[in-house]
């Protein structure tokens, strides 16, 4: 396989429109959303008719549960109508390393693929530090950087 290759897979990009919902609904409906099975939920802000703000939702899925997005979208949002589109989603290879430290292990997400290598603490990891460790995230992020052992 060719280094610049196609290597991702096919999914499902579902879109909705929304208004009249606040911004804690919005994220309860997001929290409904990925629950439900979606890989991507994010909110973009647009004008919809009549000049009116409104929300565009856009979720990504796989179509094992895609009947399960749709139905928890149109619960948990006002939305009256879905559009549907298939995409190619280009993505990048990823694994883990567990990094012991003084203070507990750290997942690295490792991603990799198309000439490019990230390297990514774990925020759930790093969060865990800093709260049991009286830290902020920077700090914690700081000590594991200088404290890891492989």
């Amino acid at each position: 396989m060719s280094e610049f290759e196609y290597r991702g897979d096919v999914i499902t990009e579902l879109q909705l429109n929304v208004d009249d919902m606040t911004a804690e609904e919005l994220g309860y409906a997001m929290e409904k959303i990925y629950g439900a099975g979606a890989v991507e939920c994010f909110f973009t802000p647009v004008t919809m008719k009549k000049c009116r703000p409104g929300t565009l939702v856009t979720i990504l899925v796989k179509d094992d549960k895609k009947e399960a997005v749709i139905k928890a979208a149109f619960r948990h949002t006002n939305t009256i109508g879905i559009r549907e589109n298939t995409v190619k989603r280009y993505t990048l290879n990823r694994s883990f390393e567990e990094m012991e430290t003084p203070l507990g292990t750290v997942r690295k997400k490792i991603s990799e693929g198309y000439g490019v290598r990230r390297e990514k603490l774990e925020f759930d990891d790093l969060k865990k530090i800093a709260d049991e460790n009286d830290m902020s995230l920077s700090e914690a992020r700081k000590y594991v950087n200088h404290n890891r052992k492989y």
